[in-house]
């Protein structure tokens, strides 16, 4: 097919408005909408893994409008008039077939790596975390697009009916919407659908862990079963005989029964730690994994006046530690003596930008993490709370309230009274309730307000 030819076919076809409506849709959504995908360190513009991720996410209204197209393009002949008049010409259907879509899925599949590079080229001038691991992320998005506009134009050769594109585009958004919400942890429609077929769909859920990528097999069995389907919609697209359109949904069955034994069956085994991103980087004994080494200068002067301060207890750590993972929602932080972790993906931490506050908020709780997670928030989790602003106070000669700037004002006050209690004891009980603290939080047992208090609250 020469350029000239597929020229003249991208200008006949709806392939530009395609094109340009999927990009309005994408940069539309980054752009006006917030949520992960602006927020550090998810954000879509952040990493080149996450600017494949989001691009991926995207098709939950991308794929339908890629379908919709092919199906209106794939009407034409049958809104001219002219399909008895093509079916007589001597030259193969596949040839024509061949240069309608080339133009329409050519020109989506482009579309689609803009979005992608806007993302891509954004990381690169902030100085983005580099991985090969977006490569194969991007390819499955790129044959989700082709095969969308082509399974489109085959559906619309099959039934040209004025009904029939809406109707598609809409079951399209219904099913990978479905799929999608199927396959998430935690959702009210998971197990509905098998997790291996929700892995069918080509979007992506959203990114919740900037440490993991997509394993191997779920690129590999998506990446066949999109091939299978692309190879269909080409096919019934060709087709002329009603023996070859039934033959031509061949290629989807056996790519679906090749893929399904291929793709993960949890979660778990569909991402999987990225060793590039969570390979550790150290500034003395302060480590962040690779991918936040950014954020090693402002954590690595606080980190060490932290183990300065705790090196004053028995059984001090003598590190600090970015978590490489994000933690569950009802996952409660990991601990360990000889260690102070951090959780950067946390936003209440990751936010603290003044040094002596991030030294405040890894003294707090004597050096231990909350023996909370984000669903324990309650009476005990607000006792916990003010035990760390006391300890963290304590070590730094100042009194502050960590990490709790969305308490009310009354709350505060009592907080400060609690504060004040603790204050009036004599220096050498308030360091023994601190150490005994500590180890109420590397073991998660006892109220830690409680011990400091000594039963006064």
């Amino acid at each position: 097919m020469n350029t000239r030819v597929l020229r003249t076919e991208v200008r006949r076809s709806i392939a530009p408005w395609a094109t340009l409506a999927i990009l309005v849709v994408a940069f539309g959504f980054l752009y006006s909408f917030s949520g992960p995908w602006t927020k550090a360190p998810l954000a879509w513009d952040e990493h080149w893994t996450h600017a494949a991720e989001w691009s991926r996410f995207l098709l939950v209204f991308l794929w339908p409008i890629a379908i919709g197209a092919g199906v209106i393009q794939g009407m034409r002949d049958s809104r001219s008039g002219t399909v008895e008049l093509m079916t007589t010409m001597p030259r193969p259907g596949w040839q024509r077939a061949a240069k309608l879509a080339g133009a329409l899925g050519g020109l989506l599949a482009l579309g689609y790596l803009l979005i992608f590079a806007v993302g891509a080229v954004q990381s690169a001038f902030n100085g983005g975390f580099f991985t090969f691991g977006w490569l194969p992320i991007v390819v499955v998005g790129v044959l989700a697009m082709l095969a969308g506009a082509w399974i489109g134009l085959g559906i619309g050769r099959l039934l040209p009916h004025p009904l029939t594109a809406p109707a598609v585009a809409v079951a399209a958004f219904v099913a990978v919407l479905l799929f999608q919400f199927a396959g998430a942890e935690g959702s009210v429609l998971a197990g509905i659908v098998p997790f291996r077929i929700s892995l069918l769909s080509p979007a992506m859920d959203t990114v919740r862990d900037p440490f993991s990528t997509t394993a191997g097999w779920m690129d590999l069995g998506q990446g066949v079963w999109l091939a299978g389907l692309a190879a269909t919609g080409f096919l019934l697209l060709a087709a002329r005989s009603q023996r070859a359109k039934g033959l031509a949904v061949v290629p989807a069955l056996v790519a679906v029964v090749i893929a399904l034994p291929v793709l993960p069956g949890t979660t778990a085994e569909a991402e999987v730690p990225d060793p590039a991103a969570t390979e550790m980087v150290c500034d003395g004994p302060v480590c962040v994994p690779r991918m936040l080494e950014a954020e090693l200068p402002r954590l690595a002067g606080p980190g060490k006046e932290a183990l300065r301060l705790l090196g004053t207890l028995p059984d001090a750590p003598v590190k600090v530690a970015v978590l490489d993972r994000r933690l569950g929602y009802d996952e409660v932080p990991p601990r360990a003596a000889g260690t102070v972790y951090v959780d950067l993906v946390d936003w209440s931490i990751r936010s603290v930008l003044n040094s002596d506050d991030m030294t405040r908020t890894l003294v707090a709780g004597a050096g231990t993490p909350s023996c909370y997670s984000l669903d324990g928030v309650n009476k005990s989790f607000l006792d916990e709370l003010t035990a760390r602003s006391i300890s963290g106070s304590w070590f730094l000669g100042e009194w502050k309230v960590t990490g709790a700037s969305w308490l009310s004002d009354d709350t505060k006050n009592e907080v400060v009274r609690k504060w004040e209690t603790f204050r009036a004891l004599p220096p050498d009980v308030q360091r023994e309730r601190i150490i005994a603290m500590r180890q109420a939080g590397l073991t998660c047992q006892g109220n830690q307000l409680g011990i400091l208090l000594g039963g006064a609250r």
